[in-house]
């Protein structure tokens, strides 16, 4: 039944005497069955997406599409083959802060579920590369990424507005006392009772150490801890430090500095050969020219992915008329399901 002939239905019962509380189950019926009837749906090869609106629908739907195939690219130098079945994909667009949830079969990794949320804006730009990195890095090891790394890495493909949020929260967590100890931070299987220093300090060290070597240095280095399972073996392996108190160190002095170019704070010469660059140096040298490095070649997140948000922004647009504009207060702190209990150990904190 159309949504036009359900409120007139309810109308005429509604005219005839009953009780208040019949009154209000209609109304409540009613305003589920409208919702749903004016709810769209967009399919694509690896997504289905229930969005408000059928233009919010197809611009979260090929968003998706192209921030798997452009991340998946990034990360692991290849694209990921299709899904067995399609990741169905909620779309709650408001003037809401933006968060977003993945979760999915851990072993075997199959079987995801996301629900995006925030401002239009915020969820094309910010929550969906955030969860469909998830998606593609779950794919490509086969198994859950140790938490901190999971967060963190998802972190760095989000609208620099809300990076820079994690930046700011990291200061006061380290002024504070709230940061981890390195020792501690790696080493952790369940979200800690404490989790937001997790999210902001994961995405700072991930950031430290992926602009010293690229991405691709980045997932060897993760993967080889999940098979050999020594954090110690893998940072002196691909980044020189002794130790993960040495990296501490030189992560705590980089972020004291500004969390600027990261050369000076490397132990080996960062990848690309010129002292000083950073990610997004990186990211316009490869679209301007050849480089010597194939890694380096890649071009960063906030480049690669800025596609995406051009090619929907008529969408966006659209969709942005029957939505609130963002005020400013969304946040970025994502919370990602597994169907796990959190662990609520207390952590060391960084002295």
């Amino acid at each position: 039944m159309e949504a036009k002939n359900i409120r007139q239905f309810v109308s005429a019962r509604l005219n005839v005497q009953m009780p208040l509380g019949n009154v209000l189950v209609c109304l409540a019926m009613l305003a589920c069955l409208a919702t749903q009837a004016d709810a769209a749906n967009y399919r694509t090869r690896n997504f289905i997406v229930e969005a408000p609106s059928q233009q919010l629908a197809k611009a979260v739907g090929d968003a998706a599409e192209k921030y798997r195939d452009d991340l998946a690219s990034y990360w692991t130098g290849q694209p990921l083959p299709p899904w067995p079945t399609p990741c169905p994909v909620r779309v709650v667009a408001g003037n809401l802060p933006a968060q977003g949830v993945t979760t999915y079969n851990p072993a075997p990794v199959r079987d995801f579920q996301m629900e995006v949320v925030g401002t239009p804006e915020r969820i094309l730009d910010s929550v969906l590369p955030h969860e469909v990195t998830h998606t593609v890095l779950a794919t490509h090891f086969g198994r859950p990424l140790p938490r901190w790394a999971d967060e963190g890495i998802c972190t760095t493909v989000e609208h620099d507005s809300e990076k820079a949020k994690h930046e700011a929260k990291l200061r006061e967590f380290l002024s504070t006392r709230r940061g981890i100890a390195m020792n501690q931070l790696f080493l952790l299987t369940e979200y800690p009772s404490d989790v937001l220093p997790m999210y902001a300090q994961g995405y700072s060290v991930c950031r430290f150490l992926i602009e010293q070597q690229g991405p691709e240095t980045f997932i060897d280095f993760l993967g080889e801890y999940m098979q050999r399972g020594s954090w110690t073996h893998n940072v002196q392996k691909h980044y020189g430090y002794d130790s993960l108190a040495e990296l501490q160190e030189f992560w705590l002095a980089w972020v004291e500095a500004g969390s600027g170019p990261v050369a000076q704070f490397a132990k080996r010469t960062p990848r690309g050969g010129r002292p000083g660059s950073s990610e997004g140096e990186i990211a316009l040298a490869s679209a301007t020219g050849p480089r010597d490095s194939a890694a380096t070649s890649r071009v960063a997140p906030a480049t690669a992915l800025a596609a995406a948000g051009t090619m929907q922004r008529d969408q966006l647009a659209s969709a942005n008329n029957s939505s609130a504009e963002s005020n400013g207060s969304s946040s970025s702190w994502y919370v990602r399901q597994l169907n796990r209990e959190e662990d609520r150990s207390p952590v060391e904190s960084i002295p």
